[in-house]
């Protein structure tokens, strides 16, 4: 490892830390396994010898990666975290109240679904780098993400009404 590559992961995780921790938390539903993942996801990509041309896909599928292990491990624990429990100086003038219910509805899309709207709308990801993320097609993550939508949309309006 050199000291390039060390530089790269610090200069990539200061400019993505947000992103990959609300990542993280939604997968793993606990702020704690959440950072656990992304600690053991660096650990590991700090031990390769070379990091691929397309960093931030690589770089989410390993925090994927260990957060799903990180779920498994912890799945006996009953509590949960809301993604959006993440950073209220982050706000930005948003509803607090209006983020909570979004949130719980976000629990209840599929996990494709799911994870693929925070990946493109909190991780501001493009549906390739989802694509590439998640290994399937583009087609696929443009898909799981407009049903999510769409079912977002249904709930809020039955919510609303």
């Amino acid at each position: 490892m050199s000291e390039d590559h060390v530089e790269t992961l610090r200069r990539f995780y200061e400019a993505n830390r947000n992103e990959l921790y609300t990542y993280a938390l939604a997968l793993t539903r606990s702020r704690e396994a959440a950072e656990d993942a992304i600690h053991t996801a660096f650990g590991k990509m700090l031990k390769t010898w070379s990091l691929p041309r397309e960093l931030r896909p690589y770089v989410f599928r390993c925090v994927r990666n260990a957060a799903i292990d990180e779920h498994r491990a912890r799945a006996r624990e009953s509590l949960h975290d809301s993604p959006f429990a993440i950073d209220e100086s982050r706000n930005n003038g948003h509803d607090p109240e209006l983020q909570h219910q979004l949130a719980d509805l976000l629990l209840t899309l599929s996990d494709d679904e799911r994870e693929s709207i925070m990946l493109k709308i909190y991780s501001g990801m493009t549906f390739h780098e989802i694509a590439a993320t998640r290994s399937v097609s583009i087609n696929t993550a443009a898909s799981w993400y407009r049903r999510g939508l769409e079912k977002l949309r249904v709930l809020m309006r039955g919510e609303n009404e």
